[in-house]
């Protein structure tokens, strides 16, 4: 298939993301999009990771151009809140350990101390004791400097419908942009969309980039490609399928305004908390089947955060969401990004990863021989999306499957739940252990791959190690008890200096609200 225009179908985020990246990197392209007036823009969320920052770094975007026109913040942390248990609280910060070579036992060292010292070594140390972007997340401070990369290890809180419409605005000047609701098709004698009708118009095009949202109007509705869900109910893993949002302006916003999302679990799902520079984004994540009065719960979680005066000025939307996705992406020549080709849920900002890459890879597929794109390619492209949603889901499910709370969703989720076992074993942190019959010092695979399943594991209390288990770790790698603990004060006394160090670091550094006040907002 030779690929020399592509219509976009759908102005959202996902749409006006696309065509930023196919201007820019795919310049023999012609680019067009038609969106639909009448339609409502969902947004696939207001948070990233910092894989956004390889996207941005191929589209030249720079932090000043966009960030003060869409009131976005610096975000460098995802913190849990009563996950585990309530009044237990665990950070995820981004970035690699810094420390985590000079350890004896690697990362294995803050475990085998959790076990032999639980009092200093409690479940939310972890993220301090082992990378600098945890102090910062601690101490609600940010800076640029040589201890990380900034530029890689910060993401973004952002209005994901305002970054769309600032990238329509001011990237894509050349795509053809026009109005209009997709009404029906021809396809040619292979399947593929020969015309796409909108009311009078009639488009033709060698590639259709379906970015309509949970519609998913060209890969389900005209392509008829499958979808399957990740929802409990029809035989998946995950729970959740609405949320309920509101917006909360800021009193404080020197104090409002940090580094990061904190998520919280009440008793019916959790409940997310976005700051913006001038305002912060809340959603109650939860099951229907569980959930009998959600704007209730999250009006009274809005009372304990805001307090009554500010809970009593939010507006609630309600917002269906299925988790899951299709059986291809890539279909003869329609190809799904953002909310038409698959959705985890909000849970660790997975809905605006999950699109950039997608995008990423298409425009690596367009560019690699100049628009010609054999069926190979496509299924290439099929193969790695499937892949990262896959791992992307078992990521997910690991924040509920170890949870210790008691109300009925929580024990569900915790006891009922069906977890997978065997897709994305690299990503899976189920496999990782129960392939082990016992667990290695050194843990299993590349200390410095995924760290974010040892966050987890550490903050739902999840030890791969206990005191039967330490003595058989010590057994297969031929260490004495008392040569270990000698190993293991090194650790602890490392430890220390390391957090005494950067508390004092911390201490020097402005606030995430005057850092940015200074940088983006001067």
């Amino acid at each position: 298939m030779q690929i020399r225009n592509v219509l976009i179908v759908g102005g959202g985020t996902a749409g006006w993301m696309t065509a930023t990246a196919l201007v820019k990197l795919c310049p023999h392209i012609q680019v067009s999009l038609i969106e639909s007036k009448d339609q409502p823009i969902i947004g696939v969320g207001e948070s990233t990771l910092g894989q956004i920052n390889d996207f941005f770094a191929l589209l030249d975007l720079k932090d000043e151009e966009w960030m003060k026109e869409t009131g976005s913040t610096y975000k460098s942390n995802i913190r849990f809140t009563d996950f585990y248990k309530k009044g237990e609280t665990w950070d995820y910060p981004f970035g690699k350990s810094t420390i985590v070579n000079d350890l004896p036992h690697g990362w294995m060292s803050w475990f085998a101390l959790n076990i032999e010292k639980p009092e200093k070594f409690t479940r939310d140390t972890f993220a301090r004791s082992m990378n600098i972007i945890g102090h910062l997340a601690y101490a609600n401070k940010l800076t640029r400097c040589d201890k990380f990369p900034f530029d890689h290890d910060t993401a973004y809180h952002m209005d994901a419908v305002k970054f769309g419409q600032w990238l329509r605005d001011n990237r894509c000047q050349e795509v053809n942009h026009m109005y209009g609701h997709i009404t029906g098709c021809v396809k040619d004698e292979h399947g593929n969309i020969d015309i796409l009708y909108a009311g009078s118009k009639e488009l033709k095009y060698d590639l259709y980039i379906d970015c309509t949202g949970f519609n998913s109007v060209l890969l389900e509705g005209i392509m008829n490609v499958p979808f399957k869900s990740f929802h409990v109910n029809e035989g998946g893993c995950l729970l959740n399928d609405t949320a309920v949002t509101c917006h909360m302006p800021h009193e404080q916003p020197e104090i409002e305004v940090t580094n990061t999302t904190t998520c919280t679990a009440i008793d019916n799902g959790w409940v997310w908390d976005v700051p913006l520079w001038q305002r912060s984004g809340c959603g109650y994540v939860h099951s229907k089947d569980f959930a009998k009065n959600p704007e209730e719960e999250l009006y009274q979680y809005l009372v304990r955060r805001s307090g009554k005066t500010r809970a009593d000025q939010a507006k609630f939307r309600t917002v269906p969401f299925r988790n899951g996705k299709h059986e291809k992406a890539w279909e003869k020549n329609v190809v799904a990004v953002g909310l038409a080709n698959c959705f985890v849920e909000p849970l660790e900002a997975t809905g605006l990863l999950t699109t950039h890459e997608q995008i990423i890879r298409i425009c690596n597929t367009l560019k690699g021989r100049e628009g010609f794109v054999p069926k190979v390619e496509a299924d290439m492209l099929n193969l790695v999306n499937d892949l990262e949603i896959e791992g992307f889901k078992n990521f997910i499910a690991a924040h509920y499957a170890f949870s210790a709370r008691e109300t009925p969703y929580w024990q569900t989720v915790a006891n009922d739940v069906e977890y997978d076992f065997t897709t994305a074993s690299l990503d899976n942190l189920f496999v990782k252990y129960s392939s082990e019959k016992h667990v290695t010092y050194e843990w299993s695979g590349d200390q410095n791959y995924n760290d974010g399943l040892r966050y987890i594991g550490a903050g739902m209390g999840f030890n791969p190690l206990n005191k039967h288990t330490l003595k058989l770790t010590r057994l297969q790698n031929q260490l004495s008890e008392a040569a270990d603990k000698i190993e293991l004060d090194k650790a602890e006394l490392l430890f220390d200096g390391w957090n005494k160090a950067m508390y004092h670091w911390c201490d020097d550094l402005p606030s995430s609200y005057e850092f940015q006040k200074q940088t983006i907002y001067s």
